[in-house]
């Protein structure tokens, strides 16, 4: 009996139960429920707890951390030590306070001007020293040399600027000579650092006379650094390069044969001459020089 009794009250509940349940079913039937809500119910029941992530805001790849958050006065700070420093150095440009120098070789050979302008360039020993004084005036000129022959005029300088002191070297060329810039620049030659060096020992060893191996341009380049040992214009640079050139020309005529046939214009005349004769030799000749 009490048995019957507690299985009715039991079978009472769950009936209850269930209409509950279809009740609840049949109220929220056709209505769809929020993405959000819907997610957060599914993470309840596997147990998953979620958590909101901030996200800090994007920065330029290229923005340097060291600039974005500096402050102000530090930038002022460096502003001041630049202002200070170019004006510890008198406003010179960028050019004047260059550590590194270049020689420059610029002038006239017989190879590429014609003997009037040689002329109206040369510069005789009497006024050498002047010429050199009045080039190293020039604010990118350091040194300055004069190889001044029959043959060529050539102007070494070592330039603070190399494009400024070849300028200040072509002024002074015009200023000289009294001849147009323009028509100057036609027969000069320009060469720089490694190329200049190597051309004054070419000059000096005889390799660009027009005779090959002539003697007496080592002897005008000997002159050059002569002049030059008591003038402030002719520095270490250029007394060094000169000297070295001196060493070279001596060595070219003793270590080889360049030296050995005509070594002037005027025995390879001479010996031009002989050769065209039917004896081949003077004997028995007049002859006559002009």
């Amino acid at each position: 009996m009490v048995a019957a009794s507690a299985s009715a009250s039991l079978a009472r509940c769950v009936a209850h139960k269930t209409s509950a349940s279809g009740s609840a079913k049949s109220a929220f039937a056709g209505k769809p429920v929020a993405p959000a809500r819907a997610a957060a119910s599914r993470a309840r029941r596997a147990g998953v707890t979620t958590r909101a992530v901030v996200t800090p805001p994007q920065t330029h790849d290229n923005a340097r951390p060291d600039t974005t958050l500096r402050p102000v006065s530090a930038a002022a700070v460096d502003s001041s030590k630049a202002l200070e420093q170019f004006r510890s150095m008198g406003g010179a440009s960028r050019y004047a306070s260059e550590a590194k120098s270049s020689i420059v070789s610029i002038g006239l050979s017989i190879h590429t001007c014609p003997v009037e302008v040689r002329e109206k360039m040369a510069v005789p020993e009497d006024k050498w020293e002047e010429a050199v004084a009045e080039l190293c005036s020039y604010p990118h000129v350091e040194e300055a040399g004069i190889l001044s022959t029959c043959n060529r005029m050539e102007i070494y300088v070592v330039a603070l600027s190399w494009h400024r002191g070849v300028r200040e070297v072509e002024e002074w060329m015009s200023k000289y000579s009294g001849i147009p810039l323009a028509e100057l620049r036609e027969h000069l030659f320009l060469l720089r650092d490694q190329d200049a060096t190597s051309h004054l020992l070419k000059v000096s060893g005889g390799l660009d006379s027009v005779v090959m191996g002539e003697g007496q341009i080592l002897a005008q380049v000997k002159n050059v650094f002569a002049l030059g040992e008591n003038v402030d214009g002719f520095g270490r640079h250029l007394s060094g390069l000169f000297k070295a050139a001196i060493t070279a020309g001596k060595r070219v005529r003793s270590e080889t044969s360049i030296a050995s046939g005509a070594v002037s214009g005027s025995s390879a005349a001479a010996e031009l001459g002989q050769m065209k004769l039917p004896g081949g030799n003077f004997h028995g000749c007049r002859v006559m020089i002009v």
